[in-house]
């Protein structure tokens, strides 16, 4: 091994080393001359990267800037396209070429108005043309067509502007008028790809595709590497699924300019076409980091995220898509099924009423507004609609399945059960319908009808979900044996049918022979090493057995073999929670959060691991990001409020908690928060107010005369309290409730009463451990430790961990001498050994039994581990002067007297006094 001296001479040799490679660098004007050379030859990529050497060397080199700035709009990157034509500008470079570009660029990101911002002070025909295009963008078509038509009166026969208004003509629904003028402008400039382009994209919406392809065809013979013309014709071969053809044309553009973000959207399209939802949906990021407007990215990305089930993403596409795009149809009908998706039937009906009534036999309207009339149980309005479906579209199975599923909705069976045998056989394979009448006779106990259908099912075409299905009903009848068997013949159709690989799971467990279950998954995950499901059932299955840490390392092992899929992550930053690992799973969730910092679920995993870790402040502020995104979550606003409180903001907790209970009026965790909230800022009457309209609305539901009872004790007024806390536990007793009417009982001094009602209820509900722990510390704090120890020792027969209940029983049998405190003690401190409750009552125990050495560390430990407990401090100081360390009792002392709200500072003076 070097020594230290060598090894840093070493270090600083490669340096020097690096420093004159870099001397070696040609000048900036080669550097330029070398990317014309390139640009030339159609090596986008290499004269970029000669034009970033020669601006490193030379700043405010406008020339170079220029170019570069040039060449990334031609490759599509429009925000460093953007930026190095502002350098340009401001080094100096001639306006002209700088205004076309940088107005190309900004057209291209959807930048309208700041394109008009750049071109207000300019008047040649060309800046004339170039706002045009941008006024046309905004929609303010008589303002464009004045732009276009000044473009022409001071340069006749300008191409942009004869383009600019074919477009504006396109726009207004004029083709014919489009057609004429970009046909004129082929005329004059029979080589101009921008008007071959327009003629192309014209046939193509006139469904000439072949006239289309011949347009771009001719592009591409005049400028072999036109990326443009190249897509367009991939996109013709999407369209017409020729998807071998268009995967040879991305490829001939790749070559062109390999990171065109025009290819990168044409290859998310292909990969969408051909189910490749992932990979396009990284394609896509590509482009909207770029161009984060560029609007056909956004809906593609929507329809996208949907596909792969991300509802909340695919929202957030579709509804930017929508807000540049109103009333578009096919944006619409996705928002319409992410609002299915998210359980908001009232959402989609929404979107889709006002197309329905302009397309009123739109198939896919109707299917999307008879699902959301099912999904509100409004089942006769879904009949209609699903029945005028299936009538203009009687060849589709899937409209006869929900057609036969409104029916059941309405208890209809036998006119259900008839359209759902009319869709399956609309399909020779298994299809849904067959699947969910199966399911239908299986809920009317009809066994036989359900086995002879999946038998009829299997003989039209045998899998391993059909099995599956058929062992489902087999075990719904209790044959065991025989479902067992048709698992394992499903998995002979398919090894990795996790479904029933999940169900023999389940079997073997039931049948207490969890390892069966386990060698079941690990036989399955040898076949493939990376699966994610199995690897999760596994943890599953480690957490069923009482394993954690076993159920960790089987996720640990899915997010290092699949560090891109959410799932195990999520899950696994969970178990760390629950495993009090917080910072790993706080590192995990912002690892996650940063991947997509605008999915509200992970957001969501974020913020509360932030929580759990006591990062308050980080974890409202998430929560605050989230609220945003969500804007209608009655949960969200619930746990701002609660954390809000937890750090003592207790109006801006009332704040989330009105809102809160405004959302979701109905939802009682909301209404208790908000009622605690109104005490606590002593709002008596509106709390009052709030309790009794609960009453009304929910006159079988004990919460809101718990709630008035809760406001009456806050008036000091516990007689009445009784009364309300008595009609709430009439509703539905609860051990809750009866801890309320205990406090209540116990204000208005009717002590024996309290204790007889919490007595008898523990009684009847004996393992009802909460209310019992409350009663157990409530006559500890009445000073009976005999009846408080006699409670905890049932809490620790039936949960011998629970940390707590050792603890507080060791402490009461401390105060009756009882030499079983120490045992309770020391198990409490190993369940929890920084836990500084803990460790004072071991330590408390240990010096009562004369053993300081071993208290006095404990007691150290405590006070780090919360150094604002007085009453620990305390502890110690008196543990420092019976060891006879008299200064160290005396820093302990002075210590509590800067705690002014100590109760025992008559004590520590008295300490102090002897020391």
């Amino acid at each position: 091994m070097l020594a230290r001296p060598a090894r840093t001479i070493l270090s600083a040799l490669s340096f020097l080393l690096v420093l004159g490679a870099c001397s070696r660098t040609p000048p900036a004007d080669d550097l330029l001359a070398d990317a014309r050379r390139y640009r030339d030859k159609g090596d986008t990529r290499a004269a970029i990267i000669q034009l970033k050497n020669a601006v490193q060397q030379q700043p405010d080199n406008a020339e170079a800037r220029l170019l570069l700035g040039q060449l990334y709009v031609d490759s599509g990157d429009m925000l460093s396209a953007e930026k190095e034509l502002r350098r340009a500008r401001d080094a100096g470079a001639a306006p002209a070429p700088v205004l076309a570009a940088l107005g190309r660029a900004l057209l291209a990101q959807g930048q309208y108005e700041r394109a008009l911002a750049e071109t207000e002070q300019a008047t040649g025909p060309a800046a004339l043309a170039l706002r045009g295009q941008a006024l046309l963008g905004l929609g303010r078509t008589g303002d464009a067509r004045s732009a276009f038509e000044e473009a022409l009166r001071r340069q006749p026969g300008s191409i942009e502007a004869t383009l600019g208004l074919a477009r504006l003509a396109l726009a207004g629904g004029d083709s014919a008028q489009a057609r004429q003028l970009t046909e004129q402008a082929i005329e004059a400039s029979p080589a101009s790809v921008d008007a071959l382009r327009l003629r192309g994209d014209l046939q193509r919406a006139d469904g000439q595709r072949d006239a289309a392809r011949a347009a771009y065809e001719q592009i591409v013979a005049q400028k072999p590497n036109n990326v443009q013309a190249l897509v367009d014709l991939a996109n013709l071969d999407i369209e017409g699924g020729r998807f071998k053809e268009a995967r040879a044309r991305i490829a001939q553009a790749r070559k062109a300019q390999p990171n065109s973000l025009l290819i990168l959207y044409s290859q998310a399209l292909l990969d969408f076409r051909e189910g490749q939802f992932k990979t396009a949906l990284e394609q896509l990021q590509q482009v909207l980091r770029a161009v984060p407007e560029h609007m056909p990215s956004v809906l593609l990305a929507g329809a996208v995220e949907l596909a792969l089930g991300a509802n909340s993403q695919a929202e957030r596409y579709l509804q930017q898509f929508l807000q540049a795009n109103p009333g578009n149809a096919y944006a619409t009908k996705l928002l319409a099924t992410v609002a299915l998706r998210n359980g908001n039937p009232a959402e989609a009906l929404k979107l889709v009423q006002p197309l329905l009534q302009d397309t009123p036999d739109d198939v896919e309207l109707l299917a999307l507004a008879g699902e959301a009339e099912m999904r509100a149980r409004r089942f006769n309005q879904a009949a209609a609609h699903f029945k005028k479906a299936s009538a203009l579209r009687p060849d589709a199975p899937g409209l006869r399945l929900a057609h036969g599923v409104s029916r059941l909705g309405l208890g209809d069976n036998p006119s259900a059960i008839a359209e759902l045998e009319q869709a399956t056989q609309g399909d020779s394979q298994a299809s849904r319908a067959g699947v969910l009448l199966v399911l239908t006779h299986l809920r009317d106990k009809q066994f036989d009808k359900a086995l002879d259908l999946v038998d009829g099912m299997i003989k039209g075409g045998d899998s391993a979900m059909l099995q599956n299905l058929r062992a489902g009903v087999l075990l719904a009848r209790s044959d065991v044996d025989g479902a067992r068997a048709g698992f394992e013949k499903a998995l002979t159709q398919d090894p990795m049918y996790q479904p029933a690989l999940d169900n023999l799971a389940q079997l073997d467990v039931v049948s207490r022979k969890p390892d069966d279950a386990r060698k079941r998954y690990e036989a399955a995950l040898a076949r493939d090493k990376k699966n994610p499901g199995l690897l999760t059932a596994l943890a599953r299955l480690a957490t069923q057995r009482g394993q954690p840490a076993e159920a960790i390392r089987w996720l640990e092992q899915a997010h290092r073999e699949n560090p891109d899929a959410a799932a195990p992550a999520q899950l696994l930053a969970a178990y760390y929670l629950r495993a009090g690992e917080k910072q790993k799973a706080l590192t995990l969730a912002q690892k996650l959060q940063a991947t997509d910092p605008a999915a509200p679920e992970l957001l969501a995993l974020l913020a509360e691991t932030q929580a759990e870790s006591g990062q308050t402040q980080a974890a409202l502020e998430s929560f605050g990001k989230l609220a945003v995104l969500q804007p209608n979550s009655a949960p969200v606003q619930l746990r701002i409020a609660s954390l809000q409180l937890a750090s003592g903001q207790v109006a801006g907790a009332l704040t989330a908690a009105r809102k809160a209970s405004k959302l979701a009026p109905d939802n009682d965790g909301a209404a208790i928060l908000l009622s605690s909230l109104l005490i606590e800022k002593n709002a008596l009457a509106e709390a009052t107010a709030h309790a009794r309209d609960w009453q009304t609305r929910h006159a079988a539901s004990p919460v809101g005369f718990k709630l008035e009872g809760d406001v009456l004790m806050a008036q000091q007024k516990p007689g009445d309290a009784v009364q309300r806390y008595e009609q709430a536990f009439g509703l539905a007793p609860s051990g809750p409730v009866l801890i309320a009417l205990h406090r209540a009982l116990q204000a208005a001094g009717r002590q024996a009463e309290a204790t007889a009602r919490m007595g008898a209820w523990l009684e009847q509900q004996p393992t009802d451990q909460p209310t019992r722990m409350y009663f157990a510390s409530a006559l500890l704090a009445a000073g009976d430790a005999a009846g408080a120890s006699g409670q905890y020792l049932k809490v620790v027969e039936r949960s011998p961990d629970n940390v707590v209940a050792l603890n507080d029983l060791a402490w009461a049998l401390l105060q009756q001498k009882d030499p079983r405190a120490l045992a309770h003690a020391e198990r409490a401190h190993k369940l929890a050994p920084r836990n500084a409750a803990v460790a004072d009552t071991l330590a408390a125990i240990l010096l009562e039994r004369g053993d300081t050495a071993k208290a006095l560390p404990l007691l150290r430990k405590a006070v780090e581990g919360a150094p604002q407990s007085a009453e620990i401090r305390f502890h110690l100081a008196q543990a420092l002067l019976k060891s006879g360390d008299r200064q160290g009792a005396r820093a302990q002392c002075e210590q509590l007297l800067k705690q002014p709200d100590f109760k025992r500072q008559d004590e520590v003076r008295r300490m102090l006094a002897q020391l």
